[in-house]
């Protein structure tokens, strides 16, 4: 008996990821959450016979201050500099393989909990079941996507307005006595 072949028609926002990314970017300055989706990718016997999901849905948000330290920690615990390195190619021969090899293994778990941060959107701990889910259905260029959605929405700009407008004030500075 032959398969069926299930036939996808792109919607105008496929078709267009520019405008799927000006889109979310104009949804983040206005605090509306950003929709993805995970397939599963270890489907069960539930998954196949449709008693369980086959994809999960997920929301991020705007980034709480908690979350944004928590997320800004693991950024600077990164170990990016042969990456940087290979990407400047300084005349040296660099075999990518390697280079990402080493990488996903000193890096995945980081990425992972920075995604799970970006999603959960408070400084407590994520749960240990969506770093699980994460870690066994999410795909390269999934966790690629999803850590642009989570920096884009991270959004440091005001914070960092905020700081520079608190210097500009200088309230707090003791005027020198001449």
């Amino acid at each position: 008996m032959p398969k069926k072949i299930k036939k996808e028609v792109k919607t105008p926002q496929e078709a267009k990821p520019d405008k799927e990314i000006r889109q979310n970017a104009i949804d983040s300055i206005l605090e509306k959450g950003v929709d993805f989706t995970i397939t599963i990718q270890n489907k069960t016997i539930l998954n196949k016979l449709h008693l369980a999901p086959i994809e999960r849905k997920f929301v991020i948000y705007p980034i709480k201050m908690g979350a944004l330290l928590k997320i800004s920690k693991i950024l600077l615990d990164l170990d990016t500099e042969e990456l940087v390195g290979a990407m400047k190619n300084e005349g040296k021969e660099v075999n990518i393989l390697d280079l990402g090899a080493k990488n996903i293994i000193e890096n995945k778990d980081k990425l992972i909990k920075m995604i799970a941060y970006g999603i959960t959107n408070c400084e407590k701990e994520p749960s240990k079941r969506l770093i699980k889910f994460l870690n066994d259905n999410l795909t390269t260029k999934e966790g690629l996507r999803l850590m642009t959605l989570v920096v884009q929405q991270m959004d440091v700009s005001p914070f960092l307005a905020s700081l520079a407008s608190i210097k500009g004030m200088n309230l707090l500075a003791k005027k020198k006595e001449t």
